[in-house]
């Protein structure tokens, strides 16, 4: 049986050697994960999180504590390193010599017997040396200070300080790395949220309602895993982040609305719309993956929404025509970089690039056109994606009205949300930021059609 860990590094090493992403790493070792105590399964989880979280920083940190400058660091060693540094500096009920002596011997379990020594020597370096070690000025290159301090992409942070300006920069920086909470949306077909809060007092901590969902929960931790709760087996809640509960009612569907959900992956989203339109009409929900859509009627069931007809689509291929009615309200929560929600991704921080949101863009604008070909007149299209960059924000909504003038920006209200005026600008776009909402970074525009 592999510890926390084994557990850890292996998630780590395939995260870094493949294109997969986190989550996908964190099913595949979900088997391993469920056999450790429950101490364990949060060490093994604080480390993957951890370590992504601070990887530039810790990375700074091992490159001034190794005995030669220009030594280089094999990957995996390397690596172990940061698992060693991340639980001195930030865990503080690890001891130092356990935070050494593990990572040595991860070492050793890992196959590099030759570098535990040095694995070894680094690590007490840095229990002798944390008083010395010196990081960029701010007032000689902000974008490099602020980078390693926080660590973030030095093309990412100079995007945000152009944006935002130092103090708003550095504030969205420490919300990225903040521990997020968990949120629950309340399943309104089901049950209510205040008899959710009562059911489940005894296996969340600090529950409470959301500041601007009128169905969310949030809590700082679970007493149990959220799949054993009686709710959740009963289909009272599903777990959504606040901003992507805000986007079902922007979107707002009625009851005997005819919706399309074009990309609906494993469908919180389409959920929320068949609680709104009273489980009264039909949603279509599409998307590119079948497995997806496998997992997504389970889902339903368990929700007991009964207006789902679900099939496979590609909507990326502008040549392709599709033979599809004409809808009274779509919805496109368009695959994007995920800039919006590395609080919960930290592996999207080291995947995204300035060239993966510009071919992002070309695709987000591709769906939304060939989504738009089926709504009725007069009939709304929301764009969504969680991200806050421009190219796949703004540039979208702008190029598509530039290129098809039968459409214009339909300036949403939002009656059952707490605080929507600190959410919906003056163009009538949803936008959520974490360091001024407290929730993940959203982006939404709703289009109507004229003619």
């Amino acid at each position: 049986m592999q510890n926390a860990r084994q557990i850890a590094f292996k998630i780590l090493y395939r995260l870094e050697n493949t294109r997969q992403t986190l989550d996908h790493w964190l099913d595949r070792a979900a088997p391993d994960i469920n056999l450790l105590s429950q101490p364990d399964k949060a060490l093994t989880h604080a480390l993957v999180y951890g370590v992504l979280r601070w990887q530039l920083r810790l990375d700074w940190i091992i490159d001034q504590l190794k005995n030669k400058p220009g030594q280089k660091i094999d990957p995996p060693v390397r690596l172990i390193l940061r698992m060693g540094l991340f639980q001195l500096i930030f865990l503080d009920r690890i001891p130092d010599r356990a935070a050494v002596h593990t990572s040595v011997e991860l070492a050793k379990k890992a196959g590099c017997f030759k570098s535990a020594g040095f694995v070894n020597g680094v690590l007490r370096n840095a229990i002798r040396k944390q008083n010395d070690l010196v990081f960029p000025a701010m007032e000689k290159d902000t974008v490099q200070a602020l980078a390693i301090d926080q660590s973030l992409p030095q093309w990412l942070v100079s995007r945000w300080l152009d944006r935002f300006g130092l103090d708003q920069a550095h504030a969205l920086c420490r919300s990225v790395n903040a521990i997020p909470q968990i949120t629950i949306r309340t399943n309104t077909l089901k049950t209510d949220r205040r008899s959710l809060l009562d059911d489940i007092e005894n296996f969340a901590t600090a529950a409470c309602p959301t500041d601007y969902s009128p169905e969310g929960i949030r809590f700082s931790s679970c007493l149990k895993p959220i799949q054993t709760w009686p709710a959740f087996k009963n289909g009272h809640f599903q777990v959504q982040d606040e901003a992507a509960q805000i986007i079902g009612h922007f979107l707002a569907p009625k009851p005997g609305n005819y919706v399309w959900d074009a990309c609906a992956g494993l469908g919180t989203k389409t959920a929320h719309m068949a609680q709104l339109m009273k489980n009264e009409g039909t949603i279509l929900a599409t998307d590119i993956i079948p497995k997806k859509l496998s997992r997504h009627k389970a889902e339903m069931k368990r929700l007991g929404v009964k207006i789902i007809e679900a099939c496979c689509l590609d909507l990326s291929q502008p040549e392709i025509k599709i033979d599809l009615p004409a809808f009274d309200t779509i919805l496109v929560d368009a695959p994007c970089s995920g800039a919006g929600v590395l609080q919960k991704n930290p592996d999207g921080k080291w995947r995204i690039n300035p060239s993966i949101l510009k071919q992002n863009a070309k695709r987000q604008y591709q769906l939304l056109k060939q989504a738009s070909t089926h709504l009725k007149k007069n009939g709304r299209i929301v764009y969504t994606v969680c991200s806050m960059e421009p190219e796949e924000t703004t540039q979208v909504t702008e190029d598509f009205l530039q290129r098809n003038p039968d459409f214009a920006i339909h300036i949403s209200k939002l009656p059952a949300v707490a605080h929507s005026q600190r959410i919906l600008n003056i163009s009538g776009n949803l936008n959520t930021l974490p360091h001024w909402h407290g929730i993940d970074g959203f982006f939404a525009v709703a289009f109507k059609k004229s003619v």
